[in-house]
């Protein structure tokens, strides 16, 4: 049996160059088949393409009436396009009118790779990236059956397609579920744009646990301008979830998106928090907003992903002034102010404001 560390793909070059391969050995009997399947499968993936460019055009067309249906029903206020004021609003309006090329290469989860490499140099950047294990245009080559170890397989074009891969789990399971992730094209009914042209692929990484064999903490920095403004705390997400969401001095966040769950009993605590802040900082100073996601195993901090539209902009704050606050970030002229300082104004300005 293999082990994780003879089979590590150590890789910082352009995605596209990689074809289909085995530990860096093609078997040539194999290559005509692979190319005929690869071609079909993409030949779909382009007409996938076309028909998400004829569903966006017809929305934009009728003025959206999904979008603004879909957010009144979420947040309980219009969605205003022409004029969009709260921080669910600018993510949408993001989804709609921003075409900043930047964002799609930082939301693909195999290019981002060298966005952190360029962004933090080599050194900096290798130590926190999540080492992969086989990175696949099929998802129909995966070796795992000759790994004795767990990974996470994923797409790297969209959220929320992932799963943790034990040893001896059935190879046809994960052909199958592979070629509906990489057939799908995701996030297009809210016009997620970053997503639709990335290159598709599956990747399988490393599980990161930490000493307790325990899967590590999430932290979201929600980032403004290259500024963290609020940072997102998820603890056990595969099970018993509780969450906190505070601003950077580790204040807590008045009605914030907790939607019902849990909220963790006491403030984490991480020895290198100031560190994965200016980590999250330097990685987001080129957008106007975006959230980082990072982890701290045991001390050492590991990169998620960057995300641009979360949650679509579709989770609702608890106290709509909140919203308004976060809003207000997304001004670049704010971005040196606390969150409280802009929440405080509007709450004296609108006491008797009726929504």
């Amino acid at each position: 049996m293999s082990s994780p560390e003879n089979n590590l793909v150590h890789f910082f070059i352009d995605p596209l160059l990689l074809q289909s391969f085995h530990f860096g050995i093609i078997e040539s009997k194999n290559i005509k088949h692979k190319k005929k399947n690869y071609s079909v499968n993409r030949s779909k993936r382009e007409l996938g393409k076309i028909w998400d460019l004829i569903r966006g055009g017809r929305q934009k067309w009728l003025g959206y009436p999904f979008l603004h249906k879909a957010f009144k029903k979420n947040h309980g206020y219009l969605f205003d396009l022409k004029n969009p004021i709260t921080h669910n609003q600018r993510i949408v309006h993001k989804m709609i009118i921003d075409r900043n090329p930047l964002m799609v290469i930082t939301a693909d989860r195999v290019k981002v790779r060298d966005y952190v490499l360029k962004i933090l140099g080599p050194e900096e950047g290798r130590k926190i990236l999540i080492p992969l294990y086989f990175i696949s245009k099929t998802g129909q080559d995966i070796p795992h059956q000759s790994w004795d170890f767990e990974f996470f397989m994923k797409a790297n074009h969209s959220s929320g397609d992932n799963m943790l891969i034990q040893p001896g789990e059935d190879p046809e399971k994960l052909k199958t579920l592979c070629k509906k992730w990489l057939r799908t094209s995701y996030g297009q009914p809210f016009h997620e744009w970053a997503y639709r042209d990335i290159p598709r692929r599956i990747t399988c990484e490393k599980v990161l646990r930490d000493g307790n064999g325990l899967i590590p903490m999430d932290l979201k920095f929600y980032c403004f301008h290259g500024r963290v403004k609020m940072i997102y705390f998820l603890k056990d997400r595969f099970g018993d979830q509780t969450s906190l969401i505070l601003d950077e001095n580790l204040k807590e966040i008045p009605g914030s998106q907790m939607l019902g769950g849990k909220k963790m009993d006491t403030v984490p605590v991480f020895s290198n928090f100031e560190k994965m802040i200016e980590i999250s900082e330097r990685l987001s100073k080129a957008l106007d907003f975006c959230r980082v996601d990072l982890y701290d195993v045991d001390g050492n901090i590991y990169f998620g992903e960057i995300t641009h539209y979360s949650a679509a902009g579709t989770h609702r704050f608890d106290d709509f002034d909140t919203d308004l606050a976060y809003g207000e970030m997304w001004k670049e002229e704010n971005k040196n102010q606390n969150f409280f300082q802009i929440y405080d104004e509007i709450k004296s300005r609108t006491k008797n404001r009726v929504i």
